[in-house]
């Protein structure tokens, strides 16, 4: 893609997402304490990213540090059964790391340790087969969706039978597409009772397609998820602001706050339906330029900034207004770790050059 060819000095995902891996290093240790799902998807982030550029040292570290995980010297989120309400969802999250682990070097154990919280997800299901640990948040679609996608990757090639990651995650993605998506701007509702278009929230079901739609075979059910996931895409570059950001509150007009987590994960799934020619048009490329060059004008020394911090939904705030006003006096934080995942994961997806979703 020559819009991805060339970049000013210092600001490429190569140097940048180098900067970021090892500005991880120091916190490989620290586990699910504190910064809990965003940490482990900062350190996946940084697995696949030395992984793609051959930093093999920087790759051996990652690794080792996390076998006191394996071996138990440092504790892991616990992983019960699911019940309808209880928010399992980002504890559960945690098997991506050790499903990308094994993903890479071979390991069994993490194997084991991640198959374990993909498949307890399911040990609980609604009355339409929904795992219970459905919230109707936009953000289950990648803690729910990245952790069965991940599962399916790391069974692709076993000969037993195994369960059917995809077909059940298709499913609840297309269910929440059609409670949380507007049909005519493509936008987002944070939950099914928060109505704002929160940004991060826009970024966690962009990229939770992005990756579904990497593995999923031709069908009913990828149709209409690329459908989904196309119609988003078109309403992001709508609301996409001048400088190559997007706002805190993707649609606000009355005030300018750009967020740049929601940012990098939009660059991340527009790079990735470019890459794997899901999106054709050339504005789709200028548009995810104009965002990458946004992210590392934000980013010093492999840190993110412009943050939004974790924060809960609107529902006990009435009104459209009101709700969206929450969302923007959220105080920004730099180096928060919401962003430093997918600043990798961005990063990562410029510098591809497999296509392995291409249809």
């Amino acid at each position: 893609m020559s819009d991805f060819a060339t970049w000013p000095s210092d600001q490429g995902p190569l140097e940048i997402g180098k900067a970021a891996a090892t500005a991880f290093l120091p916190h490989t240790l620290e586990g699910y304490g504190g910064d809990g799902y965003a940490w482990a998807f900062t350190y996946f982030g940084a697995l696949q990213f030395t992984k793609l550029t051959s930093d093999t040292t920087t790759n051996a570290k990652l690794i080792t540090d996390f076998d006191q995980f394996l071996s138990g010297a440092k504790p892991v989120p616990a992983n019960p059964s699911p019940k309808p309400g209880d928010n399992n969802v980002d504890t559960r999250a945690f098997g991506m790391l050790p499903l990308e682990v094994y993903l890479e070097n071979g390991n069994a154990k993490a194997k084991e340790m991640g198959l374990s919280y993909a498949n307890m997800q399911w040990t609980v299901t609604t009355d339409e087969g929904y795992t219970a640990d459905v919230r109707w948040w936009a953000d289950d679609m990648f803690m729910i969706t990245g952790l069965q996608v991940f599962a399916h990757r790391a069974t692709a090639s076993d000969p037993e039978p195994k369960p059917a990651y995809l077909t059940r995650m298709a499913k609840v993605m297309i269910a929440y597409l059609a409670l949380l998506q507007n049909k005519t701007d493509g936008l987002v509702s944070h939950t099914n009772k928060s109505e704002p278009y929160w940004g991060r929230a826009n970024g966690w079901i962009a990229s939770g397609m992005a990756e579904l739609l990497i593995e999923l075979p031709a069908g009913a059910d990828r149709d209409a998820i690329m459908a989904g996931y196309k119609l988003q895409m078109d309403g992001l570059l709508k609301v996409q602001l001048s400088d190559g950001t997007w706002n805190q509150v993707l649609n606000y007009q009355t005030v300018t706050k750009p967020e740049l987590s929601c940012t990098a994960m939009f660059t991340f799934a527009l790079a990735t339906g470019i890459k794997n020619g899901w999106l054709t048009d050339p504005k789709y490329a200028a548009a995810a330029r104009k965002a990458w060059l946004a992210v590392a004008a934000h980013t010093k020394d492999g840190l993110l900034g412009q943050v939004c911090p974790g924060t809960g939904d609107a529902r006990n705030v009435t009104g459209l207004a009101a709700q969206q006003k929450f969302y923007m006096d959220i105080a920004f934080q730099d180096g928060d770790r919401h962003g430093q995942a997918p600043l990798l994961w961005a990063a990562r997806a410029l510098l591809r050059q497999d296509c392995p979703g291409s249809r």
